[in-house]
């Protein structure tokens, strides 16, 4: 299952990069419909190999997950995911300078089962495709509006 959703924000891109890899809000205040993000490892972000445990809310009930940062580019790219028995998950998130206060930002999500279960879920998750899209983009809208609020307030 493959997941995509683009956008051009009006900041810096290393503004805009600095906002979305900052790991220390995200333990704290989650992102859009995350729950907070739990550090479960000793290596912590930005080193590669944090890891966190998550959940998400689907068809009414709380679904856990881990992630684990996979790669980190400077002001450019962040790769996070999951690769266990069950899953093979992957979510890239690109910065692209487009001018001096202007950022493309691009996300892709890419999920394989590595199991029956999975498949299931993932299979059901194909089901609300719609509902899971709406959902992602107004949670990238909301993200880079307050990135814009952010900046334009000099913080």
């Amino acid at each position: 299952m493959e997941l995509s959703y683009s956008c051009t924000i009006n900041v810096p891109q290393k503004f805009a990069f600095s906002r979305a890899t900052d790991f220390e809000n995200f333990e704290l205040q989650g992102f859009g419909n995350l729950s907070r993000f739990e550090p479960v490892s000793e290596v912590r972000a930005p080193e590669i190999g944090a890891r966190w445990r998550t959940s998400s809310e689907f068809q009414g009930r709380p679904r856990r997950f881990s992630l684990e940062l996979f790669e980190l580019e400077p002001h450019s790219k962040v790769v996070l995911g999951n690769k266990s028995e069950k899953y093979d998950i992957e979510s890239e998130f690109l910065f692209e300078e487009i001018g001096p206060e202007e950022t493309g930002f691009s996300f892709n999500l890419n999920a394989k089962a590595q199991s029956i279960t999975a498949r299931l879920i993932l299979q059901t998750i194909q089901l609300a495709r719609a509902r899971i899209e709406k959902s992602m983009q107004s949670d990238f809208d909301d993200m880079a509006l307050r990135m814009e609020e952010a900046y334009d307030a000099g913080e």
